[in-house]
């Protein structure tokens, strides 16, 4: 029996992980949440800002849904200042991941763990769409491309827009940003992919 509306919302709610509204597998929430720091509110901008992601294949989509998800904007932000642009730093010592336990858990449900990685860089201005190419953050997987956005007007926001197509299989196209906090798990819902997300301050 497929969860209801309110059970999903309750689930993540007590579990913590932030999603969108409609989810592609709440079970997905049970395997990836593992206990997590307090989220830490926006502050003062930081000049760097570590990124890690966690990307999956999902076990293949509903019936009636197609490998392609609606397109995903944030809004409510505005720009501030001059346009910056999104500058790599450096990848992210292994003992700074955070979910590392996320990815054995989903690997012992079945799920394919297409990537994990994690990376420093500057935010780009809010709107900008300038982003970091999956092979700019070391990501060398077959079939997978696109870039990662991360984007700071008054707010802090982070999304994707990548695309992979599996071997002798449709493409699978995904593409969101929203607003983020801290230190929280960010899922990102797809009927063929899944990413979980967390961003941390780098430094000033």
């Amino acid at each position: 029996m497929r969860p209801s509306s309110s059970m999903r919302r309750s689930l993540s709610a007590r579990l913590g992980l932030i999603v969108r509204p409609s989810l592609t597998c709440v079970g997905v929430m049970l395997l990836v949440l593992v206990a997590s720091p307090p989220a830490i509110t926006q502050g003062p901008a930081a000049s760097t800002y570590n990124i890690e992601v966690l990307i999956f294949r999902m076990n293949g989509p509903r019936e009636g849904e197609s490998g392609a998800a609606a397109a995903r904007s944030a809004s409510g932000d505005s720009a501030q200042g001059a346009t910056q642009v999104a500058r790599y730093v450096g990848a992210l010592p292994a003992a700074k991941l955070q979910l590392a336990g996320a990815r054995q858990k989903l690997a012992g449900a079945g799920y394919r763990v297409l990537a994990h990685t994690g990376w420093t860089q500057t935010a780009s201005s809010w709107g900008s769409r300038n982003g970091l190419a999956v092979e700019r953050v070391g990501l060398q997987v077959p079939g997978l491309s696109g870039q990662f956005l991360l984007e700071r007007g008054s707010l802090l926001h982070f999304g994707m827009n990548l695309r992979y197509t599996p071997e002798g299989s449709a493409a699978l196209q995904m593409s969101e940003i929203r607003r983020i906090r801290f230190n929280e798990k960010n899922y990102y819902d797809h009927p063929g992919l899944g990413v979980v997300a967390v961003i941390t301050p780098g430094g000033k």
